[in-house]
């Protein structure tokens, strides 16, 4: 619970919206370090170092980003104008999917 506190805090919530919508709507190559606070961008440097090295580590990331992608899918499946998954993704959950995502190199 703390961590995922601490990785929320680590992210611009106007960016993390902004970003969000721009890449929903097709945009591509968006993510970049910009998107956390300068706090942010160490907690991101030390996931990404860590994903990379610790596979039990990597193992929790991946599940974490299946885990919240599906449910995602259902969120959207009953979301015409997408402001519930708009919502999801700017969630403090949605942050640290964010986080992690962009990490382990899947947003890239």
């Amino acid at each position: 619970n703390s961590i995922t506190i601490d990785i929320a805090n680590a992210i611009d919530h106007r960016a993390v919206d902004e970003l969000w919508q721009r890449y929903r709507a097709g945009e591509r190559g968006l993510f970049s370090r910009a998107l956390y606070t300068v706090e942010g961008q160490g907690v991101f440097d030390q996931v990404r170092n860590k994903y990379s090295t610790d596979l039990s580590f990597r193992g929790h990331v991946d599940r974490y980003i299946q885990d919240f992608e599906r449910a995602l899918a259902d969120v959207a499946r009953n979301d015409a104008d997408n402001r519930q998954t708009q919502i999801a993704l700017i969630s403090d959950n949605g942050k640290v999917y964010t986080l992690l995502a962009h990490a382990s190199g899947r947003l890239s």
